[in-house]
C-alpha cells in the first residue's frame, strides 16, 4: 500500500501560462511532504469558456488522467471550473478525481448560508448553474457576478482582476446577502487571503481548496480504500470494449 500522498494537477489548456499562479498557490497550501506535479496540455486553446473547446481539450485531459493512475498518483485535479470531464474521467480510474467547481461548491456551502461565484463572463453562468443543480446545491446560491474577463485576460491584468472582484463581491455581499464568495476561475487563485481581509467574508480559492480535498480524500483511498462508486454513474467500460474503441 502507498504511503505518500501524490496529487496530478490538470491544467486542460494549451498554455503554461497559468501552471506558476497555481504552483505558487500550491505550494502555499500543501503539506511538506505531499507530492504535486502540475501539468498543462500539448496543444489546444488558452481558456476552455466555449462548450467546443471543452470538446477539443478532453481527450488529451482524459488520457492524462489516465496516466496519473498508471503512474502511482494518489488523487487527480481538473484545474476547470466548469469541472469538465470530471464524470468520464471517475469512470476511466479507481483513484479519487477532483473538480474545482464541485470541491469549491461544498466548501463553500459549509462557510455560510449562501455563497456568491465570481465568473469571468456571462457565458459561463448556464454551464456553472447546471453543474449546482445537479451537486444539489442551487438552493445555496445567492449569485452568479460576471467580471467580464476571461481567464487569459485575469492573468494578464492581475490589478484589473482584483478591481472587478472587490467590486463584484461588494455587491454579492450587501445586494445578494452572500455570506461567502467563491472565486469561479482557477486563473482567479492566490487572492482569497488579501480578500477576506477587505471583504471580511470567506473567500473561496479554487486551486487551494481542491488540494486539500485532493489530500485528504488521497490519504483515505492509500488507508482505506475509498474513492468513487463504480456500481453505476461511474462504472467503467468494460475492458474489451474499451481497448476495442483506442
Amino acid at each position: 500500500m502507498l504511503d505518500k500522498v501524490k496529487i496530478y494537477f490538470i491544467i486542460p489548456c494549451g498554455t503554461a501560462i497559468y501552471d506558476e499562479p497555481c504552483l505558487k498557490t500550491i505550494d502555499k497550501v500543501k503539506k511538506h511532504d505531499t507530492i504535486v506535479d502540475v501539468v498543462h496540455l500539448s496543444k489546444g486553446p488558452e481558456h476552455v469558456e466555449y462548450h467546443y473547446f471543452e470538446h477539443i481539450v478532453m481527450d488529451e485531459t482524459l488520457d492524462l488522467v489516465r496516466r496519473a493512475e498508471r503512474d502511482g498518483y494518489t488523487a487527480v485535479v481538473i484545474d476547470c471550473f466548469y469541472d469538465l470531464g470530471l464524470r468520464e474521467a471517475r469512470e476511466l480510474v479507481k483513484i479519487p478525481v477532483i473538480g474545482i467547481g464541485e470541491a469549491s461548491y461544498y466548501v463553500g456551502a459549509m462557510m455560510g448560508h449562501k455563497f456568491s461565484v465570481l465568473v469571468g463572463r456571462r457565458k459561463s453562468i448556464p454551464k456553472m448553474y447546471d453543474n449546482l443543480v445537479a451537486y444539489g446545491l442551487e438552493r445555496r446560491l445567492a449569485s452568479f457576478r460576471s467580471l467580464e474577463l476571461n481567464p487569459v485576460q485575469m492573468i494578464q491584468y492581475p490589478d484589473r482582476l482584483k478591481e472587478r472582484i472587490i467590486q463584484e463581491a461588494e455587491k454579492a455581499i450587501y445586494e445578494d446577502q452572500a455570506e461567502v464568495i467563491i472565486l469561479g476561475c482557477g486563473a482567479q487563485t492566490g487572492l482569497a487571503e488579501e480578500l477576506m481581509k477587505i471583504l471580511h467574508v470567506p473567500v473561496i480559492d479554487p486551486v487551494a481548496v481542491s488540494i486539500k480535498i485532493a489530500e485528504m480524500l488521497s490519504e483515505l483511498y492509500v488507508k482505506l480504500g475509498l474513492s468513487h462508486c463504480k456500481l453505476f454513474g461511474y462504472e467503467s467500460p468494460p475492458p474489451n470494449l474499451f481497448r476495442e474503441i483506442i
